[in-house]
């Protein structure tokens, strides 16, 4: 209900406004401006749907056209945005897999003085999980399409205390809800909603570097169990300690650590404790060039026969711009899932993605790409591991 108030009085701000002026890559419509783009890709992938080597391949060319619009107002101290965003996909020789997804944003950030703020957000989406991803890793091709989803969520966090204040607090709530229209099956017990709890507080400690605490927990309900008295209903629970610094131009990070939770509303799965963390930093020893890495570990919600997956993640990238308007970034990604409470046989899947792309640009509202992605998993299941590669060519085109 928040969700269609907001969208309704945002575009009334756009119907109302009968005087338009242009500007650089914006269109004002009175107060408001219309921000349009169009991204599109043509691409090769060689195993469309993520198999194995034991199973049939499928390769194909394929197009994306993904055009979006925003519209932002602005009044007083405060800002409300409302995007639409429409992507198709097509496969010219898959068209099984061939998609439309629709992504609906509304965001307003709201500034009561300077020492109380509000960002809320609603979202709206009807996404699509490739063949062979998530729930049909290894089965790709037993799906006739690719396995669509509703999700929607409503979330927004008050901030207490000046941006250069010692002390700052943030306190946050949100929920989500996520439908599956597959719905046969081991596909009928995945629809499930989130809610969620987090309250943050950073204290300057000298500098540009303060200390940090952060607390959430979140309830995940599933609508259907396949055992009704053994549910995944869980509770998560997390405490994170740590810091964030920038301790000079050209240096910036934020490592973070604690301990987590995950409490089933079933006494047959076995509760998960341990150790989570968060680290990152940014390095730029010239403006023009810069290397980030970062590791996190955490859970996620099963996609398989286990009753959780536990996670640890690596990133490392370089982006830098050779000239004004040519740049180039690397990255490279290696993470581990580890499957936990699988009935059957153990799973731990080893995930390895390199990314390469070039970006042109060819003018102010026009800009140019070229990438490449290797990705490859390998894991105790063998139905489930494959390699990957993806070659394309991006456009960005803007007013």
């Amino acid at each position: 209900m928040i969700r269609r108030t907001s969208g309704v009085v945002a575009l009334s701000f756009v119907i109302a406004s009968p005087v338009m002026a242009q500007d650089e890559g914006r269109i004002q419509l009175g107060k408001v401006d219309l921000l349009p783009e169009l991204n599109s890709q043509f691409l090769y992938i060689d195993n469309v749907t993520y198999a194995s080597d034991a199973d049939p391949n499928i390769s194909s060319w394929a197009s994306i056209i993904a055009p979006q619009l925003k519209a932002v107002t602005r009044f007083s101290t405060h800002e409300i945005g409302l995007a639409y965003r429409v992507e198709r996909g097509d496969y010219f020789d898959s068209s099984a897999d061939n998609y439309t997804d629709h992504l609906l944003h509304l965001q307003g950030d709201f500034e009561f003085g300077s020492r109380h703020r509000l960002d809320a957000n609603a979202t709206y989406e009807a996404g699509h999980d490739e063949r062979g991803r998530r729930y049909s890793n290894g089965s790709g091709s037993s799906l006739t399409e690719v396995d669509t989803w509703k999700e929607s969520g409503v979330n927004g966090t008050y901030s207490f205390g000046a941006l250069s204040a010692r002390g700052r607090l943030d306190l946050s709530a949100g929920h989500a809800a996520l439908d599956y229209d597959h719905n046969l099956g081991a596909y009928l017990f995945r629809d499930r909603e989130y809610s969620d709890l987090r309250a943050a507080f950073a204290y300057k400690i000298g500098g540009q570097t303060h200390a940090v605490i952060e607390v959430e927990s979140t309830d995940i309900t599933y609508d259907l169990a396949a055992d009704p008295t053994n549910p995944l209903d869980s509770v998560e629970n997390s405490i994170l300690a740590g810091v964030t610094w920038r301790s000079s131009a050209t240096t910036k990070g934020f490592a973070k650590a604690g301990y987590k939770q995950k409490n089933f509303d079933s006494a047959e799965r076995e509760d998960f404790s341990g150790a989570e963390w968060e680290v990152g930093m940014v390095w730029s020893p010239l403006t023009y060039s810069h290397f980030e890495v970062a590791t996190s570990a955490d859970t996620r919600e099963t996609n398989s026969d286990a009753d959780f997956i536990e996670t640890r993640d690596y990133r490392a990238s370089w982006t830098h711009e050779w000239v004004e308007r040519f740049s180039t970034e690397a990255a490279v990604v290696y993470f581990q899932d580890e499957y936990i409470g699988s009935p059957t046989e153990q799973r731990t899947d080893d995930v390895k993605r390199f990314d390469l792309s070039a970006d042109y640009q060819f003018r102010r509202w026009l800009a140019l790409g070229i990438f490449y992605q290797f990705s490859d998993r390998d894991s105790d299941r063998q139905e489930v591991t494959f390699d990957r590669n993806v070659y394309g060519v991006s456009a960005k085109v803007t007013l």
